[in-house]
């Protein structure tokens, strides 16, 4: 099983005029440390308008920064939005051929449309083409990378031919992965032949989504990349601590997570019901706001991994046996302090990741400049 980081770029009120500034520099830094320390991947979003939860919108910018502080990591996004509005799929491919040579081949990139109101409507996107629009932009970007001339007569775009360059380094192209929330969105993975990043923090629908993928995967019929990719990957929120207290600031940066991620769905419930209360209720296994939650609720969620390495380990294993490729931390989470973040992730490195593979090459003893945060 596979490790990789999760970034949303989350940055609470109350606001300084330095706020963003810590929050993207200190995340290159705990990156930085990841890589040392034998991570697998690095996944970072791309959202627009989502204050204090995401100020991501342009991780392509970021991830350039991120090619030049790391040897190992795969550099993973987590993910592009590929509905036409938010992207053309021709810069889409574009960018992630630049990232590729800069990276000396390690970008992944996954895909998706948003799931939220605030994006969908900000950007004029039409809900009832969302699915199309990406199909024909997958196939576009495949075309991209691996044709000497792209030309694309679709039902929603067309494109003339032209030379698309670079190319990416990995040939024939980069893995290729999706978004998954809504159950037929396993389906649709499986069936297009793209790795699965399942958004899902409802561990019983999550073994249950692997059964469906993988049952697609073996019907599948319209596969769009060059090379299949049947990796299934599953956020968690993920803080090793070494005692009570740290434990406490992890199970509250959870806290604040899962409370502010539900509340990104509403404005599509009350708007158009494409998600239903109970359906959210579902996802995140939970039948209260998680705000309300007392620390012991939290720490028995199956998707919040909080605790000393011992506890981290045991509920780790049980994505192992359930057959999860990889499991995606997800740690600068709320408030979470970049310092207690830098510890979390050194004590994975040293304690889960030899747990789960003997063999992995950790430089535990490696030493970092640290990141100084500057405070308005």
């Amino acid at each position: 099983m596979k490790f990789g980081l999760l970034y949303e770029m989350e940055t609470p009120r109350p606001w300084h005029a330095l706020s963003e500034y810590n929050t993207y520099w200190e995340a290159l830094a705990q990156i930085e440390l990841a890589d040392r320390l034998g991570f697998d991947y690095v996944w970072e979003v791309e959202h627009h308008f989502l204050e204090e939860y995401s100020h991501s919108p342009a991780p392509e910018v970021f991830y350039g920064a991120v090619t030049q502080r790391t040897k190992n990591i795969r550099i993973a996004h987590g993910v592009r939005l590929l509905p036409f509005n938010f992207n053309h799929p021709i810069k889409v491919a574009e960018q992630a051929a630049v990232l590729d040579i800069m990276s000396n081949g390690r970008v992944d990139i996954g895909t998706g449309r948003s799931t939220t109101a605030q994006e969908l409507d900000g950007f004029g996107v039409d809900y009832d083409r969302t699915r199309n629009e990406v199909k024909e932009a997958l196939e576009i970007i495949v075309k991209a990378w691996t044709e000497e001339i792209l030309e694309y007569d679709g039902k929603l775009m067309k494109v003339p031919p032209r030379r698309v360059v670079p190319k990416p380094i990995q040939k024939p192209h980069p893995p290729m992965w999706m978004a998954c929330v809504a159950p037929d969105s396993y389906d649709m993975a499986g069936d297009r032949g793209l790795g699965v990043l399942s958004f899902n923090f409802n561990w019983e629908q999550v073994q249950l989504m692997m059964e469906r993928y993988r049952k697609a995967c073996a019907q599948r019929a319209n596969q769009i990349p060059k090379v299949v990719n049947e990796g299934f990957a599953g956020v968690a929120i993920t803080h090793v601590a070494e005692n009570k207290e740290e434990e406490a600031i992890g199970l509250e940066g959870a806290r604040w997570f899962l409370h502010n991620v539900a509340k990104l769905f509403e404005p599509l419930v009350a708007k158009n019901n494409l998600y239903s209360y109970e359906y959210l209720r579902n996802i995140f296994a939970m039948d209260i706001d998680p705000k309300d939650a007392s620390d012991a609720e939290l720490k028995e969620h199956h998707m919040v991994v909080v605790g000393n390495p011992d506890e981290v380990a045991r509920k780790l294993e049980n994505f192992q046996r359930a057959g999860l490729s990889q499991v995606i931390c997800f740690k600068q989470a709320g408030r979470i302090p970049h310092a207690n973040i830098m510890r979390s992730i050194k004590r994975i490195g040293q304690h889960i990741l030899p747990y789960f593979n003997p063999h992995r090459t950790i430089a535990t003893e490696e030493t970092l400049v640290p990141v100084t945060t500057k405070h308005a």
